[in-house]
Parts: structure tokens; C-alpha cells; sequence
């Protein structure tokens, strides 16, 4: 019972909205809840991209569907119209929402679209995990190919974004339905640039360097589409994103004070991770809106070896994150009521 009450919270809080990221909320979650105490929460991107066999597959698989999501206007990577709840910046885009209510713990998880690191930023951006890979849903996905605003031409995978990572490999086993790395650490080859190197308590096969985060987008997927081939699991280290500044490509394109805002964003190779089709996964640290980010092929037996590398790099639980953004009981301090 305590565990429906805590849900029936959670949809009151996202009726309340309280950062402006849901659109709808899906009241009838709770039944699910009810059916199975296993169950968790969903929020999906409000876009047409994601299929709803998709979703209908999560939910068969333990989550319920609870919210559609705000998104950042006409996919871009910095979305005005919402705020980092930590930073109180414009929050990274295009699946902003997702992310906020993810981390406001409205959601367990947060399904978005991820073209130019449109779930993966955003994720990174408030401390949560991201997830994307082109084999979820991939002849759908395919049917989307567009331009980039630097005139890239791609197509979005869909991708997940969650608070724990219990969270994300359920969701990934739920999608990909992968069997667990039969190897040991001593068995994946891992190189990493030296920021990685210099962080992490896993050590790389070998290191090298990766071109600054500012640099324009075809130097990031030359650099990603070499180093892929040549490893099983490639790992860097993204910070401050969007914190000094905008990864907003139509912001930074007017003029060299704007382009140089953008290039501190900080916002590296996730920019590009969906472009080479790479799967890709960003572990929070410790630091504000940074962290820990890997890539490998999209092969399952290297999707594999990425999460067994990930689940070396996992974050202490933040307590004060925890108290003043997860625990619905603040947004209510007259009572549990809303405005409609």
C-alpha cells in the first residue's frame, strides 16, 4: 500500500507540473501499479517519432505509462521555454522534458528521440543517466531522415533517460533484449581520452586524445567513427553542460561572440554519438552536470561489455538532490492540492 500511495504522489505532482514539462498525465497509471508492485513509471517525448508499439512494448515489460513530456521547440538543443531545476538556466533540449521529469521523480523513465545528443545532454544535464542506440525501433526510426542545422544529414534513435541505473538496464533488456557479457573487465578492449583516464577508477587499454567539445560536429564524427572500430567500448568525460555556456547551434550561428558562447557549452562527442549510429550511455558524477560517457557499435555483443563497463563508473546517491527535488512532499506544503 505504501508503494501506491508513494505513486498516487507522483501523479499528483505531475498534475501539478511544477516546471511546466508535462503536457498530459496518463491518470490510469495507477492501476498498473495497483495490478503489479513491481511496476514504474513512464514518460514519453511527445513527438510522433516514437512508435507506440514501442511504448506498448515497456509497458508489457513492468512500466506504466504516466506522462507525455514537453520538448524543446522544433528539436532544438536548448530549450527556452523550460529551466534546468538545478540551475535554473534554460534547460538542454530537445528532450527537456523527459529529463525534468525524470529527475524530478515524476518518472522512473523518460523515453526520448536523440538526433544531434537530444537525450543524452539532456540527461547529463541534471545528473541522470542516458541511453541510446539505433536498434531500438530502427526501420521505424529510418522513416525520420532530416538535416542538422550545421546541414548533417541523420535520422533519431529513440532513447531512454532515468535517475537509477537498476532503472536503465531494465529498460535496456526490456528493448534490446540482451544476454549479460559472459566476459570479465580483462576480456573488452577500452580506450578513453584522458580526462577519462584521470577520473575513473576503471583503466583503458589505451588513451588518446579527443578533439576539444567545441569543435564542429564533422571533426567529432571523424574522430568517433575511427575510434569505434577500434575498440569495444570507448570512454570520455563531458562536463558543465550548457552551464557556460549555449550548445545551441541556431543561437551560436549569428556571429563569433555567439559561437564562441556555444562552443562552451561543453556538449563533445554526444553531440555526435547518434550520427555515427553509435550506441551510447552517460553516467552522472558527483559534478554538476557532468560525467562519465560511452560508446561502442551498435553490436549487442559490444552493448554488452558498454554496461558492463558502466556498472564500474556508477555515482554515490546525491542526498541533498534526493531531499529537495524527489520528494514530492515540498511541492505540497498546504496540503496535497492543485491548481487546474
Amino acid at each position: 500500500m505504501s508503494r501506491i500511495r508513494t505513486c498516487a504522489k507522483k501523479t499528483l505532482l505531475a498534475l501539478k507540473n511544477p516546471a511546466g514539462s508535462v503536457q498530459e498525465v496518463f491518470e490510469n497509471a495507477l492501476d498498473a501499479i495497483e495490478e503489479d508492485n513491481g511496476c514504474q513509471y513512464m514518460g514519453v517525448k511527445n513527438v510522433r517519432q516514437i512508435p507506440m508499439e514501442f511504448v506498448r512494448n515497456l509497458e508489457s515489460k513492468g512500466f506504466a505509462l504516466h506522462t507525455l513530456d514537453a520538448h524543446s521547440h522544433n528539436g532544438r538543443a536548448v530549450d527556452y521555454a523550460l529551466r534546468n531545476p538545478i540551475t535554473g538556466q534554460p534547460m538542454t533540449g530537445s528532450s527537456s522534458g523527459t529529463a525534468i521529469n525524470v529527475f524530478l521523480g515524476i518518472n522512473d523513465l523518460g523515453i526520448g528521440t536523440d538526433g544531434g545528443g537530444s537525450v543524452l545532454a539532456p540527461a547529463l544535464a541534471v545528473n541522470c543517466f542516458g541511453f541510446i542506440s539505433p536498434l531500438m525501433a530502427e526501420e521505424t526510426m529510418k522513416q525520420y531522415t532530416k538535416q542538422s542545422t550545421d546541414g548533417i544529414a541523420f535520422y533519431p534513435s529513440l532513447g531512454f533517460v532515468t535517475a537509477e541505473y537498476p532503472t536503465m538496464t531494465k529498460a535496456i533488456d526490456a528493448a534490446l533484449d540482451l544476454e549479460p557479457a559472459a566476459e570479465g573487465m580483462d576480456a573488452i578492449r577500452l580506450q578513453a581520452s584522458p580526462a577519462f583516464a584521470a577520473r575513473a577508477a576503471v583503466k583503458p587499454d589505451a588513451i588518446v586524445e579527443v578533439p576539444a567539445a567545441g569543435s564542429d560536429r564533422n571533426t567529432l564524427i571523424e574522430f568517433l567513427d575511427r575510434q569505434l572500430p577500434a575498440c569495444d567500448v570507448f570512454a570520455d568525460w563531458e562536463e558543465k553542460i550548457d552551464f557556460h555556456g549555449l550548445g545551441d547551434t541556431v543561437f551560436g550561428h549569428f556571429d563569433p561572440e555567439t559561437a564562441e558562447i556555444q562552443s562552451r557549452s561543453g556538449k563533445g562527442l554526444i553531440r555526435v554519438a547518434n550520427m555515427v549510429k553509435a550506441t551510447a550511455l552517460t553516467i552522472p558524477a558527483t559534478e554538476l552536470s557532468s560525467g562519465f560517457t560511452l560508446y561502442c557499435e551498435s553490436k549487442p555483443e559490444k552493448i554488452r561489455k558498454l554496461l558492463a563497463v558502466a556498472a564500474k563508473l556508477l555515482p554515490e546517491k546525491d542526498a541533498l538532490v534526493q531531499r529537495y527535488f524527489r520528494d514530492p512532499a515540498p511541492y505540497f506544503e498546504k496540503g496535497f492540492v492543485w491548481n487546474h
